[in-house]
């Protein structure tokens, strides 16, 4: 993986997190072992990336077109680095802690069409 798409999978899944209105202590012990598994190689940080990407999220969670233009980008950039896999697993592990909605289904359809059609 690539620092860019670390910080792209970061930000995506935060904002999954936000999908269903519900944050989950199985959720976020996810997180914290895709956080470690996914590692770190930035001269900042990982605690800054987290703090701007969980501030991202919300933002973008805020307004329709905002979440379609972040998951956009960010689908992008995890799809030039060739890491598409990788996300998709760890965003299925987070989602999945305590059970997808439809909500959260249809966001990981929507990645899965951006980056496997």
């Amino acid at each position: 993986m690539t620092q860019d798409s670390r910080e792209a999978l970061i930000e995506l899944l935060f904002l999954a997190l936000y999908l269903d209105d519900h944050l989950s202590l199985a959720e976020d012990s996810v997180v914290t072992d895709a956080l470690d598994s996914i590692g770190w190689d930035s001269e900042h940080p990982r605690e800054i990336c987290i703090l701007k990407a969980f501030s991202r999220a919300r933002e973008a969670y805020s307004c329709e077109l905002k979440t379609e233009e972040y998951l956009s980008v960010r689908a992008e950039i995890i799809k030039k680095a060739g890491t598409e896999s990788t996300a998709l697993t760890w965003l299925y592990k987070v989602l999945g802690a305590d059970g997808i909605s439809d909500t959260e289904a249809r966001y990981l359809k929507m990645l899965e069409k951006r980056w496997f059609a």
